[in-house]
């Protein structure tokens, strides 16, 4: 085990069932963590994928000294255990004090403030990467956004995510709380809150229904470009193909506004809690099924006098999810990273290095200029 550099916490989860599989299609060793060395192994166990691949079992505890331990001497560190915002601060100190990168998947934008504003700077001096939200959330429109950045003179960019399958358990806990917090997006240069409850019909290229999306958290984009000279202007909405979970989230939205945001953050966070697990899918989730789980990335991108919109079609959320981590891991591996520090993972493999790999991986199809 001292010779493996990688360590995925959390990786009997869905996520890390991905994960996992992608790594041990690259060849790269890993040590499976988290707290139950039983429900890691089943997972394992279940998977083909892994048969012949080199990895070892751990289990270890959920706090700062024992995932110190386990990090000392380690290059990477991909956090799978969510909601981050409740579980994820020991891991990241973990990360810090042992010297080792940090990756998550998380979707909630509060979390990536607090890392950015608490953990940016020192990450940055020890030159190591902090990069939450490796995954298809929000990776998949930080790429979108590229594509229309790439054309002179555009400094706006606004996102949708069209997505069509079912969260996992933890999926859920995450985007529950996260469409009940404070929701921003930017504007003028200025990171500006969403109204609460704020949904908004969209139309989507190749569906003729008009679907309901939401702000999602505000999504990671927008963050990610606050500081960017290029961008002035982001947004972020998500919509499902399922407007039963769109129907669903409304109203609680509203309830949550009206009844929990005066409420101190522990109750805020059981409320969002209990509400998810009435409707999280219980047991194993099967791999998705690229008829079926088919996902469209848009972008418009706005300049005084020029335009570009373009739409990527794509498959999955959770194998794309497995490969982005794999290619941002294989990067740090290889001491390939392009920038230290609080990073989106694109900047930290480059846009055309990430995407070159989703379409190699097949999740990453056509890409279409609407706006050429």
């Amino acid at each position: 085990m001292n010779d493996i550099e990688v360590v995925l916490y959390g990786a009997s989860g869905y996520t890390g069932e991905h994960v996992m599989w992608k790594l041990a299609e690259l060849g790269i060793p890993f040590i499976a963590a988290g707290r139950n060395a039983a429900r890691l192994k089943a997972r394992i166990d279940a998977q083909p994928e892994l048969k012949g691949a080199r990895y070892e079992i751990v289990e270890v505890a959920h706090d700062e000294a024992a995932l110190t331990q386990l990090l000392h001497g380690r290059k990477v560190v991909h956090n799978l255990v969510g909601p981050y915002m409740q579980f994820g601060e020991p891991v990241v100190r973990a990360a810090l004090a042992a010297g080792c990168h940090y990756l998550d998947a998380t979707g909630e934008q509060d979390w990536k403030i607090h890392l950015r504003d608490s953990y940016g700077k020192a990450f940055a001096d020890k030159g190591l990467v902090l990069a939450p939200a490796t995954s298809s959330m929000w990776v998949s429109g930080l790429l979108a956004a590229e594509s229309v950045l790439d054309k002179p003179g555009v400094d706006s960019v606004d996102i949708l995510y069209t997505l069509h399958g079912v969260p996992s358990a933890a999926s859920t806990l995450s985007f529950m709380r996260m469409c009940c917090q404070p929701q921003l997006r930017l504007v003028d240069n200025v990171m500006t809150p969403w109204p609460a409850g704020a949904h908004y019909p969209v139309n989507v290229p190749g569906v003729h229904q008009v679907l309901t999306a939401l702000p999602w958290s505000g999504g990671g984009e927008s963050l990610f470009y606050e500081h960017d000279d290029r961008v002035i202007n982001c947004s972020t909405l998500v919509t499902f193909r399922n407007q039963g979970l769109m129907a669903m989230l409304v109203p609680k939205m509203q309830e949550f506004a009206e009844k929990y945001a005066h409420l101190s953050a522990e109750e805020q966070e059981a409320a969002t809690n209990a509400w998810a697990m009435e409707i999280a899918p219980q047991g194993d989730m099967p791999r998705e099924d690229y008829s079926q789980h088919r996902v469209l990335f848009t972008c418009h991108g706005r300049g005084t006098l020029v335009a570009r919109s373009t739409a990527t079609w794509g498959v999955t959320g959770y194998v794309m999810t497995g490969l982005i981590g794999v290619t941002t891991i294989d990067t740090l591996l290889k001491n390939r990273q392009r920038a230290v520090g609080f990073q989106p993972a694109t900047s930290v493999v480059g846009p055309k290095v990430m995407r070159a790999a989703l379409e190699d991986g097949g999740v990453f199809g056509q890409m279409t200029a609407i706006i050429p």
